[in-house]
């Protein structure tokens, strides 16, 4: 079986995209699709030949995925592709990412396994177990003093041997290898959490069964706490550590640093790591220009976003000159995506339950003065804008219609903006 790194938004445009004028005519559509249930966990609208007019939601309850056809108006469940109920898979409970790579295979991530499946068939070719135990040659470090397991004397790292990573963050493929970020998760008697410093679990992709099987090097440990997103660049794997957050009158407050890790996914080696300082990155992948020249990523504790230059993995706008949105104390990014056409950043606010663009046509990068309202109006304060998609194809020439689609928490739904 071939695969790809299904990476998405590269693309190219001479005619109809999204700019930084063409924003401030943007016009939103809420709840152009009801889920049912609140806080979905993804959506995704694959780069791919065939599949780029169809967004696969992954359903909490029952877990599985829920194919969505994009064309149709108002959403409507897709009939090209299956339906798929995994509510009896146990690999599958408590799901949170999905990763389309072709019409025969992708994979459903849940909180300590992934399914491997045929999104056109429903059928699964194989499942992985997250939590399996992986053999520690050095100790992995604790984010701060605590008992992770209830063994005495392990208070700040954890013991060499058998450990079993906990708490799967995101996954990507690359070639015939599927990585996927464990955040291995703590939690003291008060129920705050702390972490073991964050690994990558590295899985050969098979042409028969067993279809996932351990890597000849079978897990990265990465150099910070709480591993989050993962992202594709250049060729390069890039392994986010948004790090320790605690709560603090309801708002996160960090205690420990984020950290991105470049991984080499030949060599499994990293290559490179970037300390953002204590900016509590999001958990979701970085925004990557066309040109690979550039990443951004916003806070999940300030109203802020970073660009990191990707070619020298160095901070562009770094904790002392962030891009700043609002300056509101309770406001943090849950998503960050580019448009079609490169010319504008799309930030989702979580308790804004709304989305901003940034002009990327300039170094200033100013935050437009529109503002994309997400907020369900029989549920305001508490809708909750979440993870995006961008639909692939240059606008009203590939497809006409919503280019950004968007998950609110409560009320669950996928709600839509035209935005070129």
């Amino acid at each position: 079986m071939q695969t790809n790194s299904g990476n998405g938004n590269n693309n190219t445009s001479t005619g109809d995209q999204t700019t930084p004028e063409s924003f401030g005519a943007a016009a939103v559509a809420l709840q152009a699709f009801n889920i049912g249930s609140d806080f979905p966990p993804d959506f995704q609208i694959p780069d791919v030949e065939g599949m780029d007019s169809t967004g696969f939601l992954v359903s909490f309850n029952p877990a599985g995925i829920v194919p969505i056809d994009l064309n149709s108006n108002p959403l409507k469940v897709s009939t090209q592709f299956e339906t798929i109920d995994l509510s009896g898979t146990p690999e599958a409970s408590f799901p949170n990412h999905v990763l389309i790579i072709s019409p025969t295979q992708a994979f459903m991530l849940g909180g300590s396994g992934v399914v491997y499946f045929n999104p056109t068939t429903g059928v699964v070719f194989g499942t992985a177990n997250l939590s399996a135990p992986i053999n520690l040659t050095q100790a992995l470090d604790y984010s701060r003093s605590g008992d992770c397991d209830g063994t005495p004397g392990d208070e700040n790292s954890t013991a060499i041997g058998p450990f079993s990573p906990s708490f799967a963050a995101d996954l990507k493929v690359i070639g015939s290898r599927l990585f996927v970020s464990m955040s291995n998760a703590c939690f003291d008697a008060s129920f705050s959490s702390f972490y073991i410093q964050g690994i990558v679990r590295v899985y050969d992709i098979n042409e028969t069964s067993p279809f996932l099987t351990p890597a000849s090097t079978p897990f990265i440990v990465l150099n910070g706490f709480d591993a989050s997103g993962l992202t594709v660049a250049n060729g390069k794997l890039i392994a986010t550590s948004t790090g320790d957050n605690e709560l603090v009158s309801g708002n996160s407050q960090p205690e420990t640093a984020s950290v991105l890790d470049e991984i080499d996914p030949n060599t499994l080696n990293i290559t490179r790591s970037l300390n953002l300082g204590l900016v509590a990155a999001n958990f979701q992948p970085l925004a990557v220009t066309e040109d690979g020249k550039s990443g951004f990523i916003g806070s999940s504790a300030f109203s802020e976003v970073y660009e990191i230059d990707l070619k020298n993995f160095t901070l562009l706008r770094g904790a002392g000159n962030p891009i700043e949105l609002t300056g509101d104390a309770h406001d943090f990014i849950t998503d960050q995506e580019i448009a079609f056409g490169g010319e504008v950043l799309f930030v989702s606010s979580f308790n804004r339950s709304a989305v901003n663009g940034i002009d990327l046509t300039n170094s200033n990068r100013n935050v437009l003065a529109k503002t994309l309202d997400f907020a369900v109006p029989s549920n305001p304060g508490v809708t909750g804008a979440g993870s995006m998609a961008v639909r692939p194809g240059q606008p009203g020439t590939d497809f006409s219609g919503a280019d950004l689609f968007l998950l609110t928490s409560s009320p669950g739904t996928i709600s839509t903006a035209t935005t070129y």
